[in-house]
């Protein structure tokens, strides 16, 4: 039990609240206006039973500058300390409902979400689901772990598989001396590559022979023009070579252009007979330009011009030629490559010379034939002895190359794709019914089975905490109907029970209003609009109870209660209290936080009737300086007199010898007198009335009226309003006040209300 508050500092309001002198009881009742720091003292019960910090951390003085430090004492002296921010331990009989209950458990802003219906359930199955929780909470673990356990053994079977599946890793058959077959597979692995270099080996190739076009060079040489002139080339050049100019023999052609046959372009005299004439039309015709174009080109024939150029490159092919058969001579026997390059160099200097002097000679006299058939045959015999050079040599590559060619034939060349798939089978075989894969298969094995049990265990687990759920959440939907039915709602909760979607079970249970479905979700009707703000507080109200009242634990349990009666309609007052009284008889300690005096008064007088000896403490939240707040006694009477009540009080205690305020007292004499008389005549003097109107109707009244019976009082009530009446004028804080005076008329108004007469 909480015994005492002994102090609170930097929380709220409560920035340095002691509370130490003032002992809790069984019934504590706590009286605070709103705003003055109650909602804080029950965060600090939430955040002890729950040890969590938080809840303070985010209520810290904002103009304060004490840290956060609370000295709480319970049961037998034992301290229990909130300093550098954690609590000293954990609390976790206090069970609390105040806002936070209801934002956490039922709803906020009106909606209900999936932690408040999380949140609900646990808290609605209270200590009796504690161990099937837990072991759905073990077994769910467990099963983790051992999936856990099993992913990471695959992992390292991974590593061993080299690309199989696992099923096919730890499908695969034993073979019997797998190292001396992995032997001889890596043996013909190794024969069959070195047949398959000698399958990619180059072989030689035959050298092709230069082309000579004999007969094209021999035509060319053999050209004329018949309507030349054959003195015509050395007639134009002389006479190009008299005119002294570069450009002489263009002028020449120019004017050939004007040239009509039979007079001159110039000075058009006749030149039909002309032989200079003559010799300008045939050195500028167009046959004699093609035929010097085409002797010209005799002069480039690649023979004539890059012979030497020839002879290196058939050279250097015989010789790779023969490099590439000799390759081969471990393996094949061929004749050798023989190539007489110094008679084929002979032949082909012969061939290019002759050549050369030929086309010099059709160079100096284009128009002339040239070469006859005894020269053409000369040149064919040259060439066909440079070319037989090389087609000697060629026969040679031919018949290296066809033994090259049959060996390749004979070669029996395994499949080297088909020895490397064989060799890869037995190699992982090896490994699978290797020490390392046997082991860790042998675990995997037991890891799936450990698996399968544990996902047993969570199963049953579930349906013992599923079956459990709905056995307690059926009884609290019963005693939550019946909770409300007794608040006078007009709402009833309906299909309670829980599934398991999500991370953790949840609540689920739907409202009917007016034979009407409420839904928790967005649709119409909703919860948010459907319920008044009294229906919602007394639903979070209902769900609290109902999990406390039949709780056998409850003994042992502080319950605290913060504003009972904030957003209750006033016909659920007296249920309310009822329920309070049942859990006072049943807790261990019930602590009322509540800014209605009324109402803890009426639950006050409501366990005394029940136990005159009841013990009650009745504390409240005080302004104090720096409008903070401290903790002190509570006189929950005055609190609740009435205006009447309270002014004939400080009469009665001034009059007693009580010291007071002279002018607190002065002022409550007429009040009091008013309220006397509406009290002694109810109904018939009008509240609007002031004291001086009142005793004039009373002066007025005839025997007809029950005002006639306090006549007697006129004259005394007159004097003591003529006393009275200067403390509530203007200048009233100018009139003098002595003591003797005043206790003289409030002797006197006293009189009047307890004798009926002056």
């Amino acid at each position: 039990m909480l015994e005492r508050i002994n102090e609170i500092q930097g929380v709220g309001l409560l920035h340095d609240a002691s509370g130490k002198q003032w002992k809790c009881n069984k019934a504590t009742f706590i009286y605070a206006d709103n705003g003055r720091g109650k909602s804080t003292l029950a965060t600090i019960f939430r955040s002890l039973s729950t040890n969590d910090e938080r809840l303070l951390v985010t209520r810290k003085t904002i103009d304060g500058i004490n840290p956060i430090k609370i000295d709480l004492q319970f049961g037998s002296g034992h301290k229990v300390k909130f300093e550098d921010g954690k609590w000293s331990e954990r609390r976790g009989e206090l069970l609390v409902f105040d806002a936070d209950f209801v934002e956490t458990n039922v709803h906020s802003g009106g909606f209900v979400n999936t932690d408040h219906r999380k949140n609900l359930l646990e808290f609605a199955l209270g200590e009796a689901a504690v161990a099937a929780r837990k072991g759905v909470e073990d077994t769910t673990n467990q099963a983790g772990n051992e999936l856990e356990n099993i992913k990471n053994i695959k992992v390292r079977l991974s590593e061993l598989q080299q690309g199989l599946t696992l099923a096919e890793f730890k499908g695969l058959s034993f073979i019997n001396d797998v190292e001396l077959k992995i032997d001889e597979v890596q043996k013909k692995i190794a024969g069959a590559n070195n047949v398959a270099a000698l399958t990619s080996r180059p072989i030689p190739q035959t050298v092709v022979e230069p082309r000579l076009d004999l007969e094209n060079i021999f035509s060319t040489l053999m050209l004329s023009v018949e309507d030349v002139h054959e003195n015509a080339e050395q007639v134009v050049k002389q006479h190009v070579a008299r005119l002294s100019g570069s450009g002489a023999e263009t002028w020449l052609s120019q004017g050939g252009y004007f040239e009509t046959g039979t007079h001159c372009p110039y000075c058009n005299q006749d030149v039909s007979t002309n032989d200079l004439i003559q010799a300008y039309r045939t050195h500028f015709n167009a046959a004699y330009a093609e035929l010097k174009k085409k002797v010209a080109a005799l002069e480039t024939c690649t023979i004539i011009k890059s012979g030497d150029s020839i002879l290196d490159g058939v050279a250097n092919n015989f010789v790779l030629a023969s490099t590439t058969a000799g390759a081969w001579s471990d393996y094949v026997q061929s004749d050798p490559i023989l190539y007489d390059a110094d008679s084929a160099s002979c032949d082909l200097s012969e061939l290019r010379e002759f050549l050369h002097s030929l086309v010099s000679i059709k160079l100096a006299a284009p128009l002339v034939s040239v070469g006859r058939k005894q020269d053409k045959e000369k040149a064919e015999k040259l060439l066909d002895r440079f070319i037989g050079c090389i087609r000697s040599a060629n026969s040679s590559i031919v018949s290296s190359i066809k033994c090259i060619e049959s060996y390749k034939t004979q070669l029996n060349v395994e499949n080297v794709s088909e020895l490397r798939k064989n060799l890869q089978h037995l190699e992982v075989t090896k490994v699978r019914y290797g020490p390392a894969a046997i082991a860790l298969l042998e675990q995997l094995s037991e890891a799936e089975d450990a698996y399968k049990k544990a996902e047993k265990d969570k199963k049953e687990a579930r349906d013992c905490l599923n079956g459990l759920m709905m056995d307690i959440l059926k009884r609290y939907q019963d005693k939550i109907n019946d909770l409300l039915n007794k608040f006078g709602a007009k709402f009833t909760i309906k299909d309670m029970g829980a599934n398991f979607r999500g991370h953790a079970p949840r609540s689920e249970y739907g409202l009917e209003l007016r034979g009407k479905s409420v839904a928790l979700d967005g649709s119409l009707p909703h919860f948010a609009t459907a319920l008044s703000e009294g229906d919602k507080r007394t639903l979070a109200f209902a769900f609290f109870i109902a999990s406390l009242v039949d709780d056998p634990d409850l003994g042992k349990k502080i319950v605290v209660i913060d504003d009972p009666m904030c957003s209750l309609d006033l016909n659920r007052r007296q249920y309310t209290r009822t329920v309070l009284k049942r859990l006072h008889s049943k807790a261990l300690q019930l602590i009322v936080l509540a800014h209605d005096p009324y109402f803890l008064r009426d639950l006050r007088d409501m366990l005394r009737k029940k136990d005159k000896n009841v013990s009650i403490t009745l504390l409240s939240l005080q302004h104090t300086q720096s409008n903070y707040t401290n903790i002190a006694l509570h006189d929950i009477e005055k609190e609740c007199e009435s205006r009447y009540l309270k002014n004939h009080r400080l009469l009665s205690e001034f009059s007693s010898g009580s010291a007071l305020d002279l002018k607190l007292v002065a002022t409550s004499i007429r009040p009091m007198l008013e309220g006397y008389l509406h009290r002694r005549f109810p109904g018939i003097l009008p509240k609007d009335h002031m004291f001086g109107q009142i005793i004039s109707l009373i002066s007025k009244s005839t025997h007809l009226s029950p005002l006639f019976y306090a006549k007697n009082l006129v004259d005394e009530l007159n004097e003591i309003n003529d006393y009275a009446g200067q403390f509530h004028h203007d200048g009233a804080d100018t009139v003098a006040i002595t003591a003797s005076e005043l206790k003289t008329y409030v002797s006197r108004a006293l009189s009047v209300v307890h004798k009926g007469t002056p």
